[in-house]
């Protein structure tokens, strides 16, 4: 393992490496210009990362759930898939602010697993109660070190303003160090029980640079570093490494080609989400439908993957 960060392919870690210092830097020199950025770093980020990193899960389900490359095992597999999808949608449609809490706490497991199973052993109580702190973290820290643009964001993804919001933005400078030193304790304790992958200097180095990304920079940039190149890429590899483990070479591009239909499918989600949210007066904000894409696709995504791992 060479670099700080966690992935085992040392120019990815580079360069997220030099990208999230840089973000970091920026925030301090200029935060107003990165602000004016931040809603385009985010569509990038899911576009050209996040939702190819998630576009060949049929590939992998039929692999891991035995589908046979017939027809009815295709149908299988859309049908539950699209079925899953469609639910989380109108969850959003009809209860949006359910529908934001049930995408906070499977983004905490999905987020918390992916870097627990990047950097430590993963079979054991210990190693999943990690994931669950490293996920309260990442979603805690974007969420309060900067409440006024974050709450924001939340309230027009579900179409109100609770009262209650009001006590969640006044205590925010309470919570967030409370969660950083939540992290810190849980990690020392976790370091004590499990094996990790890259030795404990290099864990606590890229601990401190997710936390510095977390804390000083705009949490719609800090979101689509992490989400890009922590999280999607690192789910690439690790797809990749499956295919690998089955007799598959598969390189970046023959994956990018792989995923492009569903990026296609998805990109196309994206455009009926921001024509139903004007038809019904919902608004036309494009950072809260991005979020809203991302909470339909995760779910049957998060599924799969979870299989993906234990099989591997």
């Amino acid at each position: 393992m060479e670099g700080t960060m966690k992935h085992h392919l040392r120019s990815l870690n580079i360069v997220g490496l030099i990208v999230t210092i840089f973000v970091i830097g920026i925030s301090f020199i200029s935060s107003a210009a990165l602000e004016t950025l931040a809603p385009w770093l985010l569509f990038l980020s899911v576009v050209v990362l996040g939702i190819p990193h998630g576009a060949i899960d049929h590939i992998i389900a039929a692999r891991i759930y035995g589908l046979k490359e017939s027809l009815t095992g295709h149908l299988i597999f859309y049908s539950s898939y699209l079925l899953v999808m469609i639910l989380v949608g109108l969850l959003w449609l009809f209860f949006p602010l359910i529908g934001m809490i049930f995408f906070l706490i499977i983004s905490i497991y999905h987020f918390g697993q992916a870097d627990m199973i990047s950097l430590m052993k993963p079979n054991s109580a210990a190693a999943l109660f990690f994931a669950w702190i490293r996920g309260i973290l990442i979603i805690g820290l974007i969420i309060f070190t900067h409440p006024e643009i974050s709450l924001s964001v939340i309230e027009s993804a579900i179409r109100m303003q609770p009262d209650w919001f009001i006590i969640l933005n006044d205590f925010a400078d309470v919570v967030y160090p409370s969660i950083i030193l939540l992290y810190i304790a849980s990690a020392g304790w976790v370091l004590s029980q499990v094996k990790i992958k890259i030795g404990k200097p290099l864990f606590l180095a890229e601990s401190l640079l997710l936390i510095a990304l977390l804390l000083f920079t705009n949490p719609l940039v800090s979101f689509a570093d992490y989400f890009a190149l922590w999280h999607s890429a690192g789910h690439v590899l690790e797809m990749i490494g499956f295919f690998k483990a089955q007799g598959e070479e598969i390189t970046i591009g023959r994956f990018y080609v792989l995923a492009m239909p569903f990026t296609l499918v998805s990109i196309l989600g994206l455009a009926m989400l921001f024509l139903i949210h004007q038809a019904y007066e919902f608004g036309d904000e494009m950072v809260s439908l991005l979020f809203i894409l991302i909470s339909v696709l995760t779910l049957p995504h998060m599924i799969v993957v979870d299989r993906m791992f234990k099989k591997k």
